[in-house]
């Protein structure tokens, strides 16, 4: 009988920073499975050579719009490896069969911008503030929200990627959620029950994502119907996602899978094509101010650390200080619309002040 010894490592390889789980340029869980040749610091390199270009093809597709995904999968002879920042071996297996390796892969964010800016594309790289999902499932007459038989909370829930520009939150299927907002509620577009829920959970933005599916018994087929909305500030605004619906609703199985995998790539590229419309360019500068007042002090430098983290090191600097605020130049590729889209995941936003070319930052 062959008789199998199985190795286990746990290895932290080239750290030189921690890992942040909101880090665009960490991509984790890369899995790994090779035949077992006897030699484990070959199997080992191997393993951290394939990670390294699986890593980076992920990267790629998150801050790459579809159409320069296609121009990027045409590259060859990339080295990856120039790229990386650090890595980690999450765990390590080893039989007389097998390899496998989890690894961690956090790449260097100038680098890796350069390397497309030298391929002439722009990547997009703003993330995005938390959109509340409201997951509406109809099946056979019955809506489902926070039930624990919702299928479609569970497949969106699934496909999406918590690293990925866009940012969703998904509330807890429970009694509580189901006594403080009904599917009548998003059906009916009840905005204030809406907006109880959204201060609820300390969220801005909704996405309505309602799907309807059915079955005619006739011709032994499923049917569906697919409405994406954005609910903010008291208003319901359509998105356009799902064009392919034909595809999906004349089938002999039920859907649900393939949409919500196709629902969170477009909602996805959706983001991206938000921050096209405000895309930042090295021929067009913007110059405004903007005001910070000093009543918070940590508050002052918190928002300091923010613009600087999203501007150049050279784009933001003080224009004038006193005891009541703050005002700092910023002369960059970063208009005001682009730079409140850069805002929002923080929370943060560029007000207009009585001066027309000074801002006021705030809090939503």
């Amino acid at each position: 009988m062959l008789k199998f010894i199985i190795v286990i490592f746990t290895i932290f390889a080239n750290t030189a920073n921690s890992f942040a789980s909101d880090n665009i340029y960490l991509i984790e869980d890369n899995e790994i499975y090779l035949e077992n040749n006897g030699n484990v610091l070959e199997l080992r390199e191997n393993a951290k050579e394939i990670s390294f270009q699986k890593a980076f093809n992920i990267l790629s597709r998150k801050i790459l719009a579809p159409s320069d995904i296609l121009q990027f999968e045409k590259f060859q002879d990339i080295e990856v490896s120039n790229l990386v920042k650090d890595y980690q071996i999450q765990s390590e297996k080893i039989n007389n069969v097998k390899y496998f390796a989890n690894i961690s892969v956090n790449f260097n964010k100038k680098k890796v911008k350069d390397f497309f800016l030298n391929n002439n594309i722009i990547i997009n790289v703003l993330i995005s503030e938390e959109y509340l999902v409201f997951p509406l499932f109809k099946k056979f007459n019955t809506l489902y929200l926070w039930e624990k038989d919702n299928l479609w909370y569970d497949n969106l829930i699934q496909e999406y990627d918590d690293q990925s520009l866009l940012k969703l939150f998904f509330p807890k299927k429970s009694h509580l959620n189901k006594f403080r907002i009904a599917p009548t509620d998003l059906i009916g577009e009840n905005y204030s029950k809406i907006q109880q829920f959204l201060d609820f959970y300390k969220k801005n933005k909704g996405l309505i994502l309602y799907l309807e599916e059915d079955f005619d018994s006739k011709k032994n087929k499923f049917k569906l119907n697919f409405v994406a909305k954005l609910f903010f500030n008291s208003l319901f605004k359509e998105i356009d996602l799902l064009k392919n619906e034909i595809t999906y609703g004349d089938s002999e199985y039920s859907p649900v899978e393939l949409i919500a995998k196709e629902v969170v790539t477009e909602l996805e590229n959706w983001w991206k094509n938000k921050i096209d419309d405000f895309e930042a360019t090295a021929d067009n500068k913007f110059e405004f101010d903007i005001l910070i007042r000093t009543n918070d002090l940590k508050k002052v430098l918190y928002i300091e650390k923010t613009l600087k983290n999203i501007l150049n090191e050279n784009d933001l600097n003080i224009k004038e200080i006193n005891k009541e605020y703050v005002i700092y130049n910023s002369f960059s590729s970063f208009s005001v619309e682009r730079l409140n889209l850069a805002l929002e995941s923080k929370n943060l936003k560029l007000t207009k002040s009585d001066d027309e070319n000074i801002f006021i930052i705030n809090d939503y």
